[in-house]
């Protein structure tokens, strides 16, 4: 007689989905900054509260004993009828009991499929257009979380420089001349803002164009980001697909 499980199964190894009892989850579209921070972001189809207590196994393609996690849900967001895939909301889990060598090995599994899912975003366009150049990605936040996922995630593809700050995003920024600056909104000391107004002040800097991205939801930041200069705008938590899509059109339409 099999087992009965009693918690959900995320199987990494599969494809794409990942069975849970009652839930489809995509592992795709995990968060840069949920990752790194300690936890998950996934996509299901019926709504799970929030705060509520999950414990979950993954199942990692080259290890022989199973992953058991405790995990609480933080955050719970509901998508809009144009999301694909059936999926009705977005929810970000966070690990509270995990054997930390796990957990790294769990990150590091996914860290591979995000990279993967961006080199095959990327050799979709390649046949259509000239091949991409190796352009140079400024990153600028004061979450060394999110410097370091970017980073991680993107520097195959890209050349990524990171500053911690608004003054360090600015001196890289004249040194570097990136072909494109991801600026965060929410830092400490100088924000997105006021570090944006002297981008674009500074002859060297205020024709690289400019992505800002923040937790922030209110439309009027996100006009405001757009006034000032910004060419585009992103909510965190974001995934590389969403992000790598942003940048390109960035790029391409500058």
């Amino acid at each position: 007689m099999t087992e009965k499980r009693q918690y959900p199964r995320f199987e990494l190894q599969a494809p794409i989905r990942f069975k849970v009892p009652t839930q489809r989850m995509d592992i795709s579209m995990a968060s840069i900054k949920n990752i790194s921070g300690g936890g998950l972001c996934l996509l299901v189809n019926k709504k799970i509260e929030l705060g509520q207590i999950l414990q979950v196994e993954f199942v990692l393609p080259s290890d022989k004993t199973n992953i058991i996690a405790k995990c609480e849900v933080v955050w719970v967001d509901e998508l809009g009828e144009e999301s694909e895939g059936g999926y009705k909301y977005q929810l970000g889990i966070k690990f509270i009991e995990i054997d930390k060598q796990q957990q790294k090995a769990v990150n590091r599994f996914v860290v591979m499929r995000l990279k993967t899912r961006v080199r095959e975003e990327l050799d979709l366009v390649r046949p259509k257009q000239k091949p991409l150049e190796r352009h140079k990605i400024l990153v600028i936040d004061d979450d060394k979380v999110t410097l370091g996922m970017v980073k991680e995630v993107f520097s195959d593809e890209f050349d990524v420089i990171t500053a911690r700050d608004g003054h360090e995003g600015i001196e890289k920024a004249r040194e570097w001349r990136p072909d494109i600056i991801l600026l965060d909104i929410i830092m400490p000391d100088m924000d997105g803002f006021s570090t944006l107004m002297l981008l674009k002040d500074i002859e060297e800097t205020r024709d690289i164009p400019v992505m800002m991205f923040s937790v922030v939801r209110e439309k009027s930041k996100i006009f405001q980001a757009i006034r000032d200069g910004a060419q585009d705008f992103i909510l965190k938590p974001f995934t590389p697909e969403n992000l790598l899509l942003k940048i390109r059109k960035t790029l391409y339409n500058k």
